[in-house]
């Protein structure tokens, strides 16, 4: 039972988090995830992720609530990426008798994913100084299937098909001052996490084996929180822009429902959950029950600070750098650990520790014609530092989950094309040096 035990949280429990506070990483954990809500928009993509100061669409919703204002008509606009992640194979360990901790394995196939990201419609209002919009948004979108091999149970494997998103509904307004040199803007939204896990269990691990053992967790929203967006937009010319947002997220509260055993309780209820049924086992030792557990999302904040120069119609200059901030957590309490083979939470917070990082963002347009078309080449580059969560205990385990990362490098490119002066289509490339990449398409109608 106890190795089964240790199989069972080594996946679901690794994946799942009753925490108090918890932010996402670029390491194998969340295994790609991008943490920033802002970024949206095959022309913000293809020019490095430059927007706070250039963005002249409704993606501005995100990157920078006050550059709507650049909007002279209504704009209807539907954003999607597709995105490939490169797998992840790190074997685990069997350090029993060495008087430390089990490594366990972990596999993370190659995933090809299709994403939606934005929809958002803006319109002027009024004399046009105030223009209004209303966005639906998903970030972090998370579709993988992960293979966790446990040591000590004869390499019994398990599989885990998982499933995360955050949606977000939302408002926008802006508001030019000063003959248009200034702008002021909010995106007020409302924030749900989405999750699934799927299990199956081999406890047979032959080839063309297969008990068929099957689990499911899933989380459920218990209240929706707001995510706030503040934007200025200053023009002091006609080629020069100054751009800044700031955006302040809240602690998301659900709860994870997990199918386990009798013998997780004592982990269970150091974490707050609770059975909702009697927890048993039957004759063929299949857990039954559930245990309902509280949970929180902790998403960083982040300022955006940037400027455009744009010196004719044909060119436009970029460069963009943004903070983010995880030093405002209070309790960064981490994922589950198993030092000396037992399942067990790991209590001390000193042993995980995340840095504040600084994004930078270089970006360029080029406006031409293509058989009498408007067309736009746009390219660009931007640095991901390691958004990570660093463990420095010694527990093996940890130090598979929480490795030191290493900063990411991205090239982009993309083009954009009108047709019949109302309808916009862009396309980029975001591809980067861990040999992931994205592919970003948009669609833009005015009237």
């Amino acid at each position: 039972m106890k190795n089964a035990l240790i199989f069972w949280l080594s996946g679901v429990l690794l994946l799942t988090f009753p925490l108090s506070g918890f932010a996402f990483d670029n390491g194998p954990t969340w295994f790609g995830f991008n943490h920033t809500p802002n970024v949206s928009g095959a022309r913000t993509i293809g020019m490095g992720g430059t927007a706070v100061a250039s963005v002249n669409d409704a993606s501005a919703s995100l990157t920078n609530p006050a550059a709507l204002v650049r909007l002279s008509k209504t704009e209807f606009r539907v954003d999607g990426n597709f995105r490939h992640i490169e797998g992840l194979n790190k074997p685990g360990a069997d350090n029993l008798g060495t008087g430390k901790s089990i490594r366990m394995g972990l596999r993370v196939d190659e995933t090809n994913q299709i994403d939606p990201a934005l929809m958002a419609l803006a319109t002027p209002i009024g004399n046009g100084r105030t223009v209004i919009g209303l966005f639906h948004h998903e970030f972090l979108p998370y579709d993988r299937y992960v293979t966790v091999t446990d040591p000590i149970s004869g390499n019994r494997t398990e599989t885990h098909n998982v499933m995360f998103d955050l949606d977000e509904f939302g408002f926008s307004v802006a508001h030019s001052l000063f003959d248009g040199r200034l702008a002021i803007g909010l995106s007020a939204s409302m924030v749900t996490p989405n999750m699934l896990i799927t299990v199956k269990q081999d406890q047979t691990p032959q080839p063309g084996s297969f008990d068929r053992i099957e689990f499911a967790s899933y989380g459920s929203q218990t209240e929706q929180e707001p995510i706030w967006r503040f934007g200025l937009l200053y023009r002091p010319t006609e080629t020069m822009a100054f751009g800044a947002n700031y955006t302040l997220t809240q602690n998301t509260e659900y709860t994870m429902t997990t199918a386990n055993s009798p013998a997780t309780i004592n982990s269970a209820q150091q974490n707050g959950c609770m059975g909702d049924v009697n927890i048993g086992v039957l004759a063929d030792g299949t857990p039954t029950g559930n245990w309902i557990c509280p949970s929180s999302l902790q998403l960083p904040v982040s300022l955006s600070i940037g400027f455009a120069y744009t010196p004719n119609e044909a060119w436009t200059f970029a460069i963009e750098a943004t903070r983010i901030d995880y030093s405002y957590i209070e309790e960064f309490h981490a994922p589950y650990a198993y030092p000396g083979g037992d399942i067990t939470v790991i209590q001390s917070n000193s042993d995980f520790k995340a840095r504040d990082v600084v994004e930078l963002h270089l970006g360029l347009e080029y406006r031409t014609r293509f058989k009498q078309q408007p067309l736009a080449l746009r390219a660009g580059y931007y640095l991901d530092p390691a958004h990570d969560i660093k463990y420095y205990g010694t527990d093996s385990t940890s130090q598979l989950i929480y490795p030191n990362r290493k900063d990411v490098q991205h090239l982009t490119a993309g083009v954009g094309m009108l047709f019949s002066e109302a309808l916009q289509f862009d396309l980029a490339l975001d591809a980067a040096d861990d040999d992931s990449y994205r592919v970003a398409i948009s669609f833009a109608y005015q009237y």
